[in-house]
């Protein structure tokens, strides 16, 4: 009789030689194969990771690559432990042709902002189950994750143009903390803000346009950037580390779009120019390594403009718009509304690759305020027809997919909306009303009215909790969920508004002597 024996090398051996049988009846005996688990050693990189990641979801995304060293002919099956109270994965898990597994995380949905701290553990196993694991594969990635607010870069404060704020509020919080209104300084924009500041553009007394960055905590101004006279500017739109602002001093092929850096003030060369005849323009649209803007000397035309390869287009949509609105941007496209459709034009190249037919069009001047809005099912919406800032409109809902409108809104609007959560906000203005439609039908869900003699001006916020609107006489915050709608804050003055990253609310209003905005209030909502 063979012992059966401790030594896995040992056990190997003795079942693969083969043992002759005697006589007498005798049989032969072997010892089972104990199976050897071959090792597979893993390192991954980095194995701590500290990000921040904004609400739009800008940042350095969170994870780490697991390369093998070693192999076997068995089954492999990578396997992840972390806390999915934090986490979610970014994409499969699964093995390049390096050989290299790359791991992706993203935070939960609705995950409130602040800091987070955790680990995630790797491993490869036999079997789903990892009943069987890979001696050398278990490896520990430790991460602090910050998850903060985001820019507000540009028109409705993303290149979506949702005004939409992935947070949540404390109406019990809301602070009054400066007010910025210097003498003599008129035309004051809607702003932008970034870095703690926040970006405006108005008129000194002598009429010389001004760039300005004040602090957005305390409202001191930070510095300034002479712009000098224009007939027409824009308010600041910021991205790529710089901000922007559309001028134009005369009708001609060469008006610039001023550019600056973000935190010093200084020139960040170069200027783009475009083409433009006495127009006036909304923030530009900053997109990733790019910036997009709607002009043209009569109007009609989109430009692109790329400060990574220092590349631009320009692109005659043939519309009937002549000045008064900004894109909408996403990774591969930019829309543009030129009347008659939404224009889909490459990103890239400015090469015109559908359209969207807006058959509700009516040809009532020139101007047009407002942009496009990317929703949440793969759908654009916006305003038809010409219309100025206060203008009702109908509200069109397309299906990009489709290429044909879904809905089109039962009444006309004038206020700027917010899209967020499958529902879209906005307002008619007199008599003054906010409304709520479902995003997929456009069906009306609840609304809210204001006293009587006031009416809904400007643009609507939205965030997790709370949607803010604008009357001509003060600003309300208005809760979204439950069965009750009755405002939670109000603050006298109206205007158009803005979140900043640091959870100030900007408001561009007017004193009641002047007819154009000429000050800023920031309120503190944390």
């Amino acid at each position: 009789m063979i012992k059966r024996q401790t030594s896995a090398a040992l056990t190997i051996l003795l079942a693969t030689t083969a043992c002759g049988g005697g006589g007498g009846g005798g049989g032969t005996v072997t010892t089972p194969p104990v199976a050897v688990v071959p090792t597979l050693g893993v390192s991954i990189a980095p194995a701590t990771q500290t990000t921040a990641i904004d609400d739009l979801g800008n940042g350095t995304a969170l994870g780490f690559a697991a390369t093998v060293a070693g192999s076997t002919s068995d089954t492999v099956v990578a396997d992840l432990k972390y806390d999915n109270r934090q986490l979610v994965l970014d994409g499969d898990v699964t093995r390049g042709t390096d050989g290299v597994y790359r791991v992706r995380f993203k935070p939960v949905a609705g995950l409130a902002n602040g800091s987070y701290t955790g680990s995630a553990t790797f491993r490869l196993c036999r079997e789903a189950a990892c009943n069987t694991v890979y001696p050398g594969s278990t490896q520990s990635f430790a991460y602090t994750l910050t998850l903060q607010l985001g820019d507000w870069a540009t028109f409705q404060r993303n290149a979506a143009h949702t005004g939409f704020v992935r947070a949540t509020f404390d109406p019990a919080a809301f602070r009054k903390a400066w007010e910025w209104a210097p003498t003599g300084v008129y035309g004051v924009s809607p702003i932008a803000s970034s870095n703690g500041l926040v970006y405006v553009t108005a008129r000194d007394p002598d009429g010389t346009a001004v760039l300005r960055a004040l602090s957005s905590t305390t409202g001191e101004q930070r510095w300034n950037y002479a712009i000098g006279r224009t007939a027409y500017h824009s308010g600041p739109a910021v991205g790529n580390g710089r901000v922007f602002v559309t001028t134009m001093t005369t009708s001609s092929t060469e008006n610039a779009i001023v550019s600056v850096n973000a935190v010093t003030g200084e020139f960040a060369p170069p200027n783009a120019t475009f083409a433009s005849q006495w127009a006036d323009f909304l923030q530009p649209t900053p997109y990733k390594d790019g910036l997009y803007i709607a002009a043209g000397y009569y109007g009609n035309f989109a430009y692109g403009y790329n400060y990574s390869s220092y590349t631009a287009w320009a692109t005659d949509t043939k519309g009937s718009i002549w000045d008064g609105q900004t894109p909408a941007v996403d990774e591969q496209t930019v829309y543009y509304y030129s009347g008659k459709a939404i224009e889909l034009i490459d990103r890239q190249t400015g090469e015109i690759k559908g359209s969207l037919t807006d058959p509700f069009f009516q040809s009532s001047g020139y101007d047009y305020h407002g942009a496009p809005i990317l929703g949440s099912t793969g759908n654009v919406m916006a305003y038809s027809g010409h219309r100025g800032p206060s203008s009702p409109s109908i509200l069109v809902n397309w299906s990009i997919a489709d290429k044909a409108y879904k809905w089109r809104s039962a009444n006309t609007y004038s206020t700027t909306p917010a899209v967020g959560g499958g529902r879209i906000y906005l307002s008619k203005s007199t008599p003054g009303e906010l409304n709520v439609l479902d995003e997929e039908t456009g069906r009306l869900l609840w609304g809210w009215a204001p006293p009587v003699d006031e009416r809904m001006i400007g643009n609507t916020i939205l965030t997790e909790t709370i949607v803010f609107v604008s009357t001509n006489k003060s600003i309300y915050a208005i809760p979204i969920q439950g069965s009750s709608h009755v405002p939670v804050w109000s603050a006298p003055g109206g205007g158009e508004m803005a979140i900043t990253p640091d959870g100030m609310l900007i408001v561009t209003g007017q004193a009641p002597e002047y007819g154009y905005p000429r000050a800023l209030t920031a309120y503190r909502l944390r």
